[in-house]
């Protein structure tokens, strides 16, 4: 009898499964590495909104200006626009939101409650680009080639509050894996609702 030397058809097809199973993973895992980078520098820039304005705050304390009434001329330590009470802030309502659950993904006013601060510190301030730049964030300048150009500028909105250090991420909300974009309180890690009244994390 003759012996075939050629491979069969069944052979074949596994050989393609298995090569696009192995081009799929690979195109996952690819996907998940650049996500995870970008989530990365979501987060990494929280982190420099939040030192930037608690250097703010630290400057205000040394020139005791951290008790500026409301009422009066805004201080130049505060950048960014007030958030009063009738404005409208909306984050989601965990800190997880579950793709699949549309109740999840409901963004909700939080701040229709809240009471006007005494101080201007208290305030929560909405900054743009622009204005994070006022607080020495992305105001560095680079030479490419012949040309000046700024780097580390943010292309989104935060809002923020100097006297309690948070931070959150207005525009991109969350990661890729459906994570808040918000860093809390760091005057009142802790602390119970009662004494924590009014502030961010509080409001839903």
């Amino acid at each position: 009898m003759k012996k075939e030397n050629g491979i069969t058809l069944i052979a074949l097809a596994v050989t393609v499964i298995i090569l696009m199973i192995l081009v799929g993973t690979g195109v996952t895992a690819v996907y998940t590495g650049i996500n995870e980078v970008k989530d990365n520098k979501l987060q990494t820039e929280l982190g420099i909104v939040r030192q930037a304005i608690q250097e703010q705050y630290a400057l205000a304390e040394a020139v005791q200006k951290t008790k500026v009434l409301a009422s009066e001329p805004q201080v130049s330590f505060w950048a960014g626009d007030r958030v009063y009470p009738t404005d409208p802030i909306y984050i989601p309502t965990n800190d997880y939101i579950d793709p699949e659950d549309k109740n999840g993904q409901i963004f909700i006013d939080k701040v229709t409650n809240r009471v006007t601060p005494t101080y201007q510190e208290e305030f929560y301030y909405r900054l743009n680009a622009e204005q994070l730049k006022e607080i020495g964030v992305g105001n560095k300048t680079v030479m490419k080639g012949e040309e000046e150009t700024e780097v580390g500028v943010s292309k989104y909105t935060y809002i923020v509050n100097y006297s309690t250090g948070e931070v959150y991420n207005e525009s991109k909300k969350v990661t890729s894996t459906h994570h808040l974009l918000y860093l809390p309180s760091t005057v009142f890690p802790t602390a119970s609702n009662s004494e924590e009244e009014g502030r961010f994390q509080d409001w839903n």
